[in-house]
C-alpha cells in the first residue's frame, strides 16, 4: 500500500487545500518575520542640529523674563527696549521678505496689521496695567510660568503637523498671555506696552524668521542657537548665579545629553513585521505565475456565465 504524503500548505486563497481558512504553518510563520523595516536612523549631528531649535526658543523665553526683571528693578528703561526691539524687528522683517520673495501687496498688508496691533497694544496698555491688579503677585508669576511652559511644549520646532501636541496658535496665545501677566506688575502703562511688544517680537515673530533662515542657510541652527544662548547667559548672570548655572545645565542637556541618549536608544529599536500585519496590495508589475493565470481565467469564465444567466432572465 502506497504511503500517503502529507499535503503542503501554501499561502494562497485561490487554491483548494485541506486546511482551515485561518490555518498558518508554524514552521513558516517566523520565516517571514522582518525587523526594523523602513526604519530611519539619525546621527548625533542631525539630532544636535534639531535640538538647536529647542535651545534657541528656550533662550528666547529666558531672555524675555530677564528683560522683564531689568525693567521691574528699574535697571532698564522701556524706551530703550522699544528703541532696540522695533528697529530690529523691522530689519528682521525686511530679511524675511527678501528670502520669502513676497509681493508688495503682502508687505502692505503686513504693515497695516503691525501698525494696528501696536496701536491696540498702546491704547490698551493702561487697561493691561490694571487688568490683574486684584490678583496676587504669586498667582501672576505662577500663571506666567505655566503659560511659558505651555508655549515651549506646544511650540512648532520644525517637526511638522504630524505631532498632535504641536499647536502654533496655542503657543502664540500662551506667549502673549504671559506677556500680559508680567506687564501688569510693572510701574506704568509705558512699561506694559514695551513688555508686550518685546514679547510678541521675541516669542512670536522671531521663530518665523528663524524658520526662514534655516530653510535658506545650511547649519544656520548652530549660528542662531549658540550666540543667543551665550548672550542670554551673560544677561542672566547679572541677575542670579544659580539661575545662570541652571540655564547652562539645561542647555547642555538639550544640546548634548538628549541627542546622545536618542542615538543610543536607536540601537534598541526592534519593530517586527510579519504575517500578522494587515495585508497590503502588491502594486509591482511582476509577471504572473501559471497558477495565477489559471485562476484569472476561471474567474473570468464564472463571471461570463453569471452575466449570461442574468441576460436570459
Amino acid at each position: 500500500m502506497a504511503r500517503q504524503t502529507k499535503p503542503v500548505w501554501s499561502k494562497v486563497l485561490y487554491k483548494k487545500q485541506p486546511f482551515a481558512d485561518n490555518y498558518v504553518d508554524s514552521r513558516k510563520f517566523l520565516e517571514e518575520m522582518r525587523k526594523n523595516e523602513n526604519t530611519r536612523t539619525y546621527t548625533f549631528h542631525q539630532i544636535a542640529m534639531a535640538a538647536c531649535v529647542v535651545s534657541h526658543q528656550l533662550s528666547s523665553v529666558v531672555l524675555f523674563v530677564a528683560v522683564f526683571c531689568y525693567m521691574y528693578f528699574d535697571w532698564l528703561h522701556p524706551t530703550l527696549v522699544l528703541s532696540v526691539t522695533l528697529p530690529a524687528a523691522l530689519v528682521a522683517y525686511l530679511l524675511l521678505g527678501y528670502y520669502s520673495n513676497q509681493e508688495w501687496s503682502e508687505h502692505t498688508n503686513d504693515l497695516k496689521s503691525t501698525v494696528l496691533v501696536l496701536a491696540y497694544s498702546y491704547g490698551l496698555s493702561p487697561v493691561l496695567k490694571t487688568l490683574t491688579q486684584s490678583v496676587s503677585t504669586d498667582t501672576i508669576y505662577t500663571m506666567t510660568l505655566v503659560m511659558l511652559l505651555a508655549h515651549l511644549t506646544v511650540h512648532d520646532y520644525g517637526a511638522g503637523g504630524g505631532i498632535p501636541i504641536v499647536s502654533p496658535p496655542l503657543s502664540m496665545n500662551a506667549a502673549v498671555f504671559a506677556g500680559v501677566c508680567l506687564a501688569s506688575r510693572l510701574p506704568s502703562p509705558w512699561h506694559a506696552f514695551a513688555t508686550l511688544t518685546f514679547a510678541m517680537a521675541l516669542l512670536v515673530f522671531l521663530p518665523v524668521l528663524r524658520t526662514r533662515i534655516m530653510e535658506s542657510f545650511t547649519n544656520s541652527e548652530v549660528w542662531l542657537a549658540l550666540p543667543f544662548a551665550l548672550i542670554t547667559s551673560c544677561i542672566l548672570a547679572t541677575l542670579t548665579t544659580v539661575g545662570t548655572a541652571g540655564f547652562i545645565l539645561v542647555q547642555l542637556v538639550v544640546l548634548v545629553l538628549c541627542p546622545y541618549i536618542y542615538c543610543q536608544m536607536q540601537l534598541h529599536k526592534n519593530n517586527i513585521h510579519g504575517p500578522w500585519d494587515e495585508a497590503l496590495p502588491d502594486t509591482n508589475t511582476a509577471p504572473r505565475t501559471p497558477e495565477e493565470k489559471l485562476y484569472d481565467s476561471a474567474w473570468k469564465e464564472d463571471g461570463d456565465d453569471i452575466a449570461l444567466s442574468d441576460g436570459k432572465r
